[in-house]
This record gives structure tokens, sequence and C-alpha cells, in this order.
């Protein structure tokens, strides 16, 4: 009839002072029940007892298995709800309410996993009204919880089940009438966290029989909060101290702090550290056999890390594979298709644009993993096909993966039958199409047919077979979730798909399974015989037995890593307002106990590593207990560091055997190497056989003479967007489109071009032109580069809001031009073998107009308002400043493009050029500017020919004396200049950069130290 707080000394198996205290109660009560924090703490402390003779009256569990043990001899008949069944009833309240009536709340799964949380917790409190009444007066959200949580209760009551908290309450108040004979006794040890209704049960046990709570001696302040505990429960407590003395209580101090000075160095260092600790371990031991534990917060992740570099210097990896259903390849792409398949069928009804879900990047990925049945070539011929087509709707995409799947299938039935991947089926269209149509366990049954058929590589040559076993077990447990679990608590599939986040799956992994064909020439003697690096979390190497590992390494020993912080929530204030809060140990005195059980489980050196630094060079603290230690140690401390420094071995994770390390000299910027210059000029087999230059159209030798960087950037380097665009490219190639539409069909109709009479008929005539183009374009047809395709509301008003401008540039040209008529229209020369400054010439003009003179004007459609900076004036005009610009031997007009195909077109068709305009066709007020001969601009020009244009060539009025002519071969003998610069790999920055240039000068082409 007592409750006693012992003070003992800490190891992973009861030792001491903790061991007689259990002996003496097996002695008085004949049976104890030792109740541990783990599975691993238990498992230690089962092979501690039955070695001391005692294992047959100690029973020793978790308290969760205490309480299921004597509910099930003891309780009403019903059974204890599982977690998964709890999440699914939770997940089945909220998406059965109605979404405003959960406000302030929402059904998400933050919303889930805290109601979850808090019916564990606090269940039999919130049923209690006298409880409930504490939380007078409550908030909106605290009387939403207590509802939701009843109709939980009322729930568990239909389907027979009972939550494990209402159990513990119903026992406590049996035992307060009679205490069974089987709960008598109860010691607890190593517990962080005592909820409320374990308190109770123990508060019950003490009050009629005894119950031992053991504490390290770094938990003294504890036992006060303890006593409280119990205190407030109307059951006495006593506090005792029972050390060996003040040495066994002092911690053992770790034989090295080791820090590595950034995160670039860090797999490099941990592992030669962990190789190091491995090759000593062995020495001391005589023995090749050693083992080093390497405690990590994530030892899966820390292996997958450093597997490969520790499997090169000779040591083999054991660590557990546990991953969680989001972590996992069957989760990520489960959760992605699921919100993908979402985003279309809203948009295949109407309901939101497809801009919400093009281009489909999930289904790219989806087609790279392995769990598609499919592979990478698949995933990028795809995605480069969707990315590049904005038309292809929702129907067009399911049907392109469909002939995937059967291209897919078709390929493996030609294959061998020896060949592993022959029986491997393709799956990637009947998954998405399963999830179309609600039916996970139908995809998740598609994919666990194709992980089965699979090779292990498939899934990576590190981890292959492990990864295949995981994603196997993951597979099958959802499957098994999904139709076995939800038919007992009857909820529907629909709505447990949102609780798989909660599965998880784990298996042991060692390095002859990680890489199976690393050593497939190795005998397996010589496996087994090397040094092991078992990888584990902190609790579970502080529940091993002393001196159950030959070494220990701590792994990131970080702030981060071994944070004290308190979590609190929602849930803690609730259980604080029902007086029912949990009872807990500090963290900072709860990591003491852990790190000092965990040293003691080596008998060997125990190390302690971090990184200093993160990748902004900015300080990582460490934890509390490397800062406790390191002072303990004082000035004997052994410390190392390690820093960056060897950039090749830091990357390698072969250490560098067999390569060959050289130091290369950086070019200065901008400055192409001799190897790298014949690659500036592509080049092509002639009909001869010989290497000539390819075609350059007029825009690429405008772009080079204006700015050679800003042409390398985007002709050779091409850093453009993989993604179909819905910029000013694709609505110029609208427009364009639009204009030869509609001058076609006025030469078919018999009008050469408009004219005031015909404004009326022209405008119709362009409405049925724009909307043919519009509809070619939206199916993704169209003769340009890229169609202009929208994809929702905002789109669509941006190509509304190009008919009004180009109804602004028809009535233009009604008074415009007037002697000339449209004649040749997208005129191409890439097949006319046409050259110009001594290179072959391709591309094509938008529009030339030709009078009956034979005088041609050249026309480039600019699909921008301002076109004034396309002005051209005579150069041989003295400027204000008194300088002639064409005295100067490179001089050339910043937009050359008109006037190169001005001068083509005079080779080609021997037209007389007149005019190289460029034609604004947005904005307000459309105009025509560029260069012309002096007869079609200015006062003395024929009404209605250029409006607006007043300077021509020669600009006699102003003393200028090039003609358009001369203005021609002067461009060109300039460009002929820029194109031999151009062969010898001049790709400089323009002295003169122009606005553009911003975007591409400043991509990398400064030099920075390396």
């Amino acid at each position: 009839m007592a409750v006693h707080i012992r003070i003992v000394d800490s190891a992973a198996e009861p030792v001491g002072a903790e061991s007689l205290t259990i002996r003496r109660a097996v002695t008085a009560r004949g049976r104890v029940e030792l109740l541990t924090s783990s599975f691993e703490e238990r498992e230690t402390c089962r092979h501690a007892l039955a070695q001391a003779g005692c294992g047959l009256g100690v029973e020793v569990t978790t308290p969760a298995g205490w309480i299921a043990s004597l509910w099930e001899l003891l309780g009403t008949g019903t059974h204890l709800v599982s977690a998964l069944q709890r999440s699914l009833l939770i997940a089945d309240i909220l998406a059965s309410w109605d979404p405003s009536d959960l406000e302030p709340l929402r059904d998400t799964p933050g919303t889930r996993f805290l109601l979850a949380s808090m019916a564990r917790d606090f269940l039999p409190y919130v049923l209690d009204g006298a409880r409930t009444a504490r939380l007078a007066p409550a908030s909106q959200a605290e009387d939403l919880v207590v509802r939701l949580l009843k109709r939980y209760a009322d729930r568990l009551a239909k389907l027979g089940l009972e939550e494990t908290s209402a159990a513990a309450a119903h026992l406590a108040r049996s035992f307060a009438d009679e205490l069974p004979a089987c709960a008598s006794c109860v010691i607890v040890r190593g517990m962080q966290r005592v909820p409320a209704y374990l308190m109770d049960l123990l508060a019950s046990v003490g009050a009629a029989g005894e119950c031992t709570v053991l504490l390290a001696p770094q938990q003294r302040d504890t036992a006060l909060c303890i006593e409280e505990a119990f205190g407030v429960r109307g059951v006495e407590a006593s506090i005792e101290e029972s050390l060996a003395g003040e040495a066994a209580a002092s911690p053992v101090l770790p034989a090295l702090f080791f820090e590595v000075a950034g995160p670039h160095a860090r797999n490099r260092a941990y592992t030669q550290l962990i190789s190091r600790a491995a090759e000593q371990a062995c020495a001391a031991a005589s023995s090749p056999r050693a083992v080093v534990a390497v405690v990590a917060r994530r030892p899966a992740k820390a292996a997958y890390q450093l597997t490969e570099r520790l499997a090169a210097c000779g040591v083999r990896v054991v660590a557990p594979a546990d991953v969680r259903f989001d972590e996992s390849r069957t989760g990520a792409q489960f959760n992605a298709l699921s919100n993908f398949v979402a985003r279309m069928r809203a948009a295949a009804a109407g309901e939101i644009p497809d801009s919400e879900w093009w281009p489909a990047p999930e289904l790219s990925d989806w087609l790279a993993c392995p769990l598609s049945g499919c592979d990478a070539w698949s995933a990028r011929a795809f995605d480069k096909k969707i990315r590049g087509k904005r038309a292809m709707g929702v129907d067009a995409v399911l049907s392109e993966l469909q002939s995937i799947q059967t291209r897919v299938t078709a390929q493996r039935k030609k294959l061998d039958s020896d060949n592993p991947w022959a029986q491997v089926p393709a799956v990637c269209a009947d998954v998405v199409q399963y999830l179309m149509q609600e039916r996970p366990v139908s995809a998740f049954k598609s994919m666990l047919l194709v992980v089965e058929a699979l090779p292990a590589y498939a899934f990576g040559n590190t981890d292959g077979a492990v990864a295949r076993e995981r994603e196997a077990s993951m597979l099958k447990m959802a499957i098994a979730m999904l139709m076995d679990e939800t038919r007992a608590v009857d909820v529907p599939q629909s709505v447990a798909t949102g609780v798989l986040s909660g599965l998880k799956v784990g298996i042991s992994a060692k390095t002859d399974e990680l890489r199976l064909d690393a050593d497939a020439f190795e005998p397996l003697d010589a496996l087994v015989s090397r040094p092991v690096a078992q990888f584990l979390t902190l609790a579970a190497a502080a529940a091993a037995r002393p001196g159950a590992f030959d070494a220990m390494v701590f792994l990131d020993v970080d702030a981060e890593t071994y944070s004290l912080a308190v979590k609190e929530d929602a849930s803690t204030l609730l259980g604080e307002r029902l007086a029912a809060a949990p009872v807990t140990i500090d963290p900072a005195s709860y990591q003491r106990v852990l790190f000092d059980r965990a040293v003691r489980a080596s008998s060997g050196a125990a190390i302690l590593a971090r990184v200093t630094h993160d990748r902004q060079a900015k300080d990582v603290y460490p934890a509390a207990i490397w800062t406790e230690l390191r002072t303990r140690a004082g000035a004997a401390a052994n410390v190392e560091q390690t820093d960056e420094g060897d950039i090749v071995l830091d990357l390698d994770p072969s250490l560098a055997v067999g390569l060959d390390t050289c130091q290369v000299q950086c070019l200065p910027p901008q400055q192409l190497s001799d190897e790298a210059t014949p690659y500036v000029v592509l080049r092509q087999r002639s009909e001869n056989g010989e290497l000539v230059a390819r075609q350059l159209s007029a825009s690429q030798i405008e772009s080079y003479s204006s700015c050679p960087l800003c042409w390398f950037v985007s002709s050779r380097v091409r850093p453009s967007s993989i993604d179909a665009g819905f910029g000013n490219i694709e609505k110029g190639n609208f427009v364009h489109d639009v204009m030869f539409r509609f001058h076609s069909g006025l030469l078919e109709a018999g009008v050469d071009r408009v004219c005031p009479e015909n404004v009326s008929a022209a405008l119709f005539a362009l409405h049925e032109a724009f909307d043919e183009v519009r509809a070619e374009h939206a199916r993704g047809k169209t003769a340009s580069s890229a169609a202009l395709v929208p994809l929702d509301a905002g789109e669509r008003a941006q190509i509304d809001e190009i008919l009004p401008q180009l109804e602004r540039v028809v009535r233009y040209e009604a008074g415009a031009l007037m002697p000339f008529k449209p004649a040749y229209l997208e005129y191409s020369f890439n097949g006319l073998g046409v050259t110009y400054a001594g290179w072959p010439l391709g591309g094509r003009i938008d529009r030339v107009d030709v009078d009956a003179e034979g005088r041609a004007a050249i026309i480039d459609y600019k699909h921008r308002g301002d076109v004034n900076p396309f002005k051209l004036k005579d150069p041989t005009v003295p400027l204000k400043d008194g300088t002639i610009p064409a005295e100067d031997e490179r001089w050339l007009p910043e937009h050359t493009q008109s006037l190169i195909y001005a001068q083509a077109m005079r080779r080609a068709l021997g037209l007389e050029p007149a005019a190289a305009l460029y034609f604004s066709t947005k904005g307000r007020v459309p105009a025509m500017r560029g260069a012309a001969a002096a007869a079609l601009v200015g006062d003395k020009a024929e009404e209605g020919m250029i409006p607006g244009l007043r300077d021509g060539f020669p600009a006699a009025e102003h003393g200028g004396t090039m003609t358009f002519k001369q203005l021609l071969d002067r461009v060109e003998d300039a460009i002929a200049q820029r194109l031999d610069e151009m062969a010898h790999g001049v790709v400089c920055a323009s002295e003169d950069p122009a606005g553009r240039c911003s975007f591409n000068h400043p991509s990398g082409f400064e030099r920075r130290g390396a």
C-alpha cells in the first residue's frame, strides 16, 4: 500500500539497487509487472532478469501492453482500438461533417492527427462531465473538439471497441474496489512521458498494492513532480536514493570530440571516422569482426548516405530500413497522382482551368518511377511532348499514357524469356485510370505486380533489394488496410486514403543486401569477416546491453538534432484545462540518461561528432549534451577538427581511388578555348560532301551584331524554358498567322490590298481569319514555332485584346503605302541558296509589298506598342556634337533584320528595294518605322506613303548623301566583318549593352574565385 520513487544507478538493464528492488518485490509478491519505455529496452531487461534467475516472476512489458493484458482479463469484453483504427474513425467523422460546421477547424492531416492524439490521451476525461465543466467558458474550437470526441466515443461503442485511455480509467475505478493479484506490484523504469490515464492506473495500484518508479540520478528534479502527481490523486509517495556512489552516477566521458568544418566534408569525414573506429576496435579485440554502433537521428537516411563510402573502406553496414508511407516511392507517387487526378477531373468538368494541371510533371515523374513499369526514356519523351504542347487536353493526356503502356508492353513481349524485364508489366495508364475511377486498391495491386516482377537493380544499385522489399511490404500493408481495416470499422476507402500516411514498414538491411552486385566475385567469408557499422537511434543504443558494441560514434550531435524544446500544442492546452496533463521528464535530463546508457553499451571508444557550419557558413550550435560533456572533460578533452579542403575526397564516394586529380586554369570571362571555337559556327554536309556553314536567319545575324554574348547565350547555350509559353513570342506568332491568313484571303478573293473603300469588308475578313487562327492555335496547330494556347480565363482575355489591335492595323493599312500591294507573304529563303555577307541565308520575311514600278517595301511585323526605336536616320548626317556616324568603320544600325532581307530580295527576285520597315501591330496607334528611300517619305512624297516617317535616304535636306541602295551595301559589309569575328570565336559582350542584355550578362559570365 505504497508508492516508492527510487533514484538508482542507471543502466540499460537492471543492475545494483534496481535489480535488488525487483528481486525483493518478486520475493514479497510472487509476481511483478516491470514497465519499460520501448520494446528494445523490454528485450534487454528480459534477458538480464532471466540470467539473474528471476525471469519467471517478472512480466516485462510496455504500458500499452500491460493495459491490453489487463483489459483482456478484467475488461468488459470489448477490444482496444488500434492506432490505425483510431485514425480511420477520426478521418471518417471529419469527412462526414459539413465544412461550414467544422469552422474554425478544417479537415486536414494536421487536424486528424491532433484529434487522434486527443482521443488517445484524454477521451475518458472529455466524457467526464465534471472535467469538461472546467472548460467553461469554452471557445468555439474547444466546444467543437469536445463534440467531435464524443462522436468518436459513440462510434467506438457501436463497433465494440474501447480506447486505451478509457480502458485504463475503467481499470483504475475497479482497482479501487478490489486489486487483483496480477496487478498488485508494478515497477516503472525509463519513462519520459506518463499520460494522465496511466498515472491514474498506477495511483490505484499504489493505493492498494505497491508501485515503484525508478529514476536515474540525472532525474532527481523530476522526482518531486512525480510525487506531486501521485499526491493530487490521493496517494502518498516517498522518495529514496539507492546509489552505489558518486563514481557510478558520473557519466562516462567520450574518447573524442570530432568537428567537421562544413556540410560538404560531412560524409567523407564521418566515413573516415567510422572506418578508423572500426580499425581500432578490431585491433583492440584482435578480431576482424568488430561492431561499431553509429547513432543517428534517422539511421536509415544516414546509412544511405554513408554505405557506399564505408563499403569502399571495407566496412559492412547494418541499418534499419524503416520508412513511412509518405517517404516511400509508393506513397510519394500515390499522393502526387491522387492530387493530380483530382485536378484533372475538375478541369475536365470545367470547374478549374487547365493551367491548374498542365504541364503535368507528376505524370513524367510517375513514368520514370519503377512502380509504373515504364522507363526513363518514356518519361523524357512524354515530358517533352506535353511541355511542348499546351493544347493537350485531359483526354489527349490519358490517351498518350495508354499509348506508352501499349508500346512498352509490346516491346517487352519481344524480349527473350531470360531477360529480367520480360515479365515486368507496364501499368502507367492503368493506375491513373483506377485513380480517376476512385479505385485505390486496384491501383496498389497493379503497382504490386510491377514491384514483384522488377529486378532489384531497378530500384537503385545502392539499396535495390532492400528498396524493392520495402515497397512491396508497403503496398501489401496499404492493400490490407484499405480492404480489411476499413471494413472492420465501416469506413469508406475514399476516406481511408487520407490515413495512409500513418503506415510504416521497417526491415533490417545489410551491406551485402544493399549492394547485390558490388561483391559478386568476393567470397562470403571475406564479407562476414569485415567490421560492421550498425546504424541505430539513440534510444535503441541506450537500450543495448553494456558492452554490446566494440565502439560507438554519435553523428550530428547538434542543437537541432537533439533539441530540448518541449512540444506545446492544442492537445497540451486541452490536457491542462481538463486537469489531465501528462507527467513528463524534461528533455535535458532524459538525454543525459540516454547518452550515458548508450556510451556504456560500448566496450571501446565513444566518439561524438558534429558539423560546425551549414551551407551558408552560419554556425551550427552543439547539442547541450555535447557542451556538458566537453565542459566536464575540461583540458583533457580530446578534440579533433577537419575542414572542407579536399574537394576530391569530399565529392567522390570511392575515396578517389583510381582518379587523376589535376588543376585547370580558368579562362577569362567570355573567352572560348581553341578547342571550342570551331563549334561556334554550326556546319553541315553539302551535296558535294563538304562541310559548310548552316544557314543563318536575319534575326540571328542581328542578334550577334547587337551583342555577341547575348547571341551566344541564346543560340548556343540556349537556356530556354522547357514549357510551351504564353508570352510575347507566342502572341507574335499568333499575329503573324492572322495577318498571313487575312492577306491570303484577300488575294484569293481578288482584293489586292486594303483601301478606304473596302475597310468594312476587310475588317469582316479579319474577324474570320482571327477566329480560324484562334481555333487552330487552340488545337496546337500552327505554321510558326509555338502556338498561342490559353489555359485559363485570364489568358483567353489576353487573346481577346489582340483583335481590336489588329482592327486598328487594318485601318492604318488602308491609308499607307497606297501604290504598293502585298505580293509575297511569309516568304522563305531557306531553299533559294541566297547568300548574304558571304554566308548562306535562311529564314523568312513576313511580307513584301510591290508597286507597279517594281519597287519593293519589306515589312516585318512587330507585336509591340512603340516602334520608334526602329527609326533609322542617314548616318552621313552630322550629329549635334558634329560627329558623323558613317565615318566609323564599324557603324551598324541596331536593327538590321529588314535591311538584310531587303538586300536578299534584291538578289533573289530582282526587285528594287525602296523601304525596309517595321510594322507595329500592338497599341492604340499602329505605325511603320525603319529605313526608306527619300521618294517615299517627307513632305514631297506621294500622299498615303508612310505616315509619320520623315527621314529618308538620302537625307539631302540635312546634308546626307547615302542612298537606300548604299545603305544596304554598307550594312552588308559591316555584317560581313561581324560574321568573320563569329567564325573566330568572338563572343564578348557588347561595349554598348542594350536593355535586353541584362537578361544574359549576369548569367555566370563573371570571373569568380574557385
